[in-house]
């Protein structure tokens, strides 16, 4: 019986002795790996505690979480809880391997075997005998393509890479389908086409088909002098074009929502479709006209002189930057809640003769739509919306003036006719100065 006891008292003390281990060392399979001491809540970083390899002294009352890192591998996270029973030597390895990729322009897609993965900057992690392809897209330019490997027998992956996408792609749409196209005068192909425009230079396209005029396009990837080749080209071989001249001379020429010309431009309109122009200068009512290239509809003229009628909206307006903004006005501690709402209010009815809500506890007020016809061309319609701002212990409103166009003669109920305006009548231009002058 006393031996057994004495058994027993041996294991219970060999049993304390090895859990009560307090110190391990741990080695890197890489010497210059540098081990921090990690937070047991999060990933931050406490300490550096060494490079390639550490004694470790185990806190009973921690995780006792560390990390390794070595620049182009995925760092390493491990934890040494004390009541585990730890090997004295302890090893780690790095062996997944970490290339930052960046690419440019910034808004270039990257992808890693063809999921997309982010935009201008990403690591990419290899696994260890893996193999990862890389993509770098963005409409307009070339794709670039890299594949990485992290295998002995294989170069080594870089820790950093950068990407600049220079050389442009057009997507060359041809009309008839079958029309044969040629690049600097080599044939390429029939029908539509991936033309690469490579930085520096320019590609001269020519489409051709037996019975159609042949197009020319030349375009040109020189940043420096040319703008840059469209993402899309659509090459059609009967087409219709119309010289239109504007007045006044420096209105803008507008197609598909880009301007393409300023006061004189050469109207392509394709066979079989029909083309929107539009012709826009501030201080002129915008012309809109559609042009169409089709069977039983009128022939396209050969030369359009649009003559712009001003714009009386425009010439009874103001440009500013107040208008369809929230601007918070503060007011001055010296003035009472009570004054404060009744030298608001009164500013506002002066030039709003109906108010729809007004709420002096909650700080609200808006007044009814004010609506002007101009030309019977275009409609204006303005509003003010105040709604109280700041804490407790700062009396504060947010103040917002509305103002909103529509073509044509509309009803102020239509709301989907009207677009938020970045110009304020006259008579409502200095609503919001007086309100911060009287209130600051």
């Amino acid at each position: 019986m006393r031996k057994k006891f004495y058994a027993l008292l041996c294991l219970y003390f060999v049993s304390v002795a090895v859990f009560a281990q307090s110190k391990i060392n741990i080695t890197s399979n890489i010497p210059d790996a540098k081990f921090f001491l990690l937070r047991d809540a999060d990933n931050t970083e406490v300490a550096e505690l060494g490079v390639g390899g550490i004694e470790l002294k185990l806190d009973k009352n921690s995780r006792n979480r560390i990390k390794v890192i070595k620049e182009g591998y995925e760092p390493l996270i491990k934890e040494y809880p004390k009541t585990v029973k730890w090997d004295k030597e302890q090893k780690v390895s790095l062996e997944n391997r970490l290339v930052e990729i960046s690419a440019e322009p910034y808004d270039a897609e990257i992808y890693v075997d063809g999921r997309m993965i982010g935009t201008k900057r990403i690591n990419m992690v290899i696994g260890k005998g893996k193999f990862l392809t890389l993509e770098v897209k963005k409409p307009g330019f070339a794709p670039i393509t890299k594949v990485y490997y992290n295998s002995p027998d294989r170069e080594v992956p870089p820790v950093k890479d950068f990407f600049e996408m220079k050389d442009r792609q057009v997507r060359l749409e041809v009309s008839p389908a079958d029309a044969s196209v040629f690049l600097n005068g080599a044939a390429t192909g029939r029908g539509t086409t991936d033309v690469t425009v490579p930085f520096g230079e320019c590609v001269t396209v020519s489409v051709n088909r037996e019975g159609f005029a042949e197009v020319v396009q030349v375009f040109c990837n020189k940043p420096a002098t040319d703008p840059a080749p469209p993402i899309r080209f659509r090459a059609a071989l009967e087409d219709r074009l119309i010289k239109i001249t504007t007045a006044p001379a420096d209105a803008n020429i507008e197609v598909a929502g880009k301007v393409l010309g300023v006061g004189k431009y050469d109207l392509k309109v394709p066979k079989n479709s029909c083309v929107e122009l539009r012709v826009t200068k501030d201080g002129f009512i915008r012309y809109v006209k559609n042009y169409c290239n089709q069977l039983n509809m009128q022939e396209p003229p050969l030369t359009e002189f649009v003559e712009m009628v001003e714009d009386e909206a425009y010439n009874s307006s103001i440009s500013t930057d107040m208008a369809n903004v929230r601007i918070t006005v503060p007011v001055n501690k010296s003035i009472s809640s009570e004054s404060a709402w009744k030298i608001l209010s009164s500013i506002i009815t002066r030039s709003y003769d109906v108010l729809e809500t007004v709420d002096y506890n909650t700080g609200y007020l808006t007044t009814a739509w004010q609506v002007q016809n101009f030309n019977g061309m275009s409609t204006i319609r303005t509003r003010m919306i105040v709604s109280g701002g700041g804490n407790a212990d700062e009396l504060t409103y947010v103040v917002k003036i509305v103002s909103q166009r529509a073509d044509g003669v509309t009803s102020v109920k239509d709301d989907q006719l009207f677009t938020d305006w970045g110009r304020l009548l006259k008579r409502y231009g200095g609503i919001v100065e007086e309100i911060q002058s009287r209130l600051q």
